[in-house]
């Protein structure tokens, strides 16, 4: 049964890189059109933060999920 708990958890933790990464990815590529761009800054800068935000909001429940798995593990 351990095994496949870490088989999981691997998955999981793999599977959380790649998404985070990509989120990064893309947040950073909007922030740089914002930047690129001269014209047009508000609309730029609104799509730059609905990039950010999920990234933000995902990278949180990420880090509260492993703070209640180590209080779990800790009681």
């Amino acid at each position: 049964m351990t095994y496949h708990v870490a088989s999981v958890a691997t998955v999981m933790s793999a599977t959380t890189v790649i998404v985070i990464g990509y989120r990064a990815g893309r947040a950073h590529a909007a922030w740089r059109d914002l930047r690129a761009a001269k014209r047009d800054v508000p609309a730029k800068r609104k799509i730059a933060w609905g990039r950010t935000r999920p990234l933000i909001l995902g990278v949180l429940f990420f880090v509260a999920t492993f703070v209640a798995a180590a209080y779990d593990a800790g009681h």
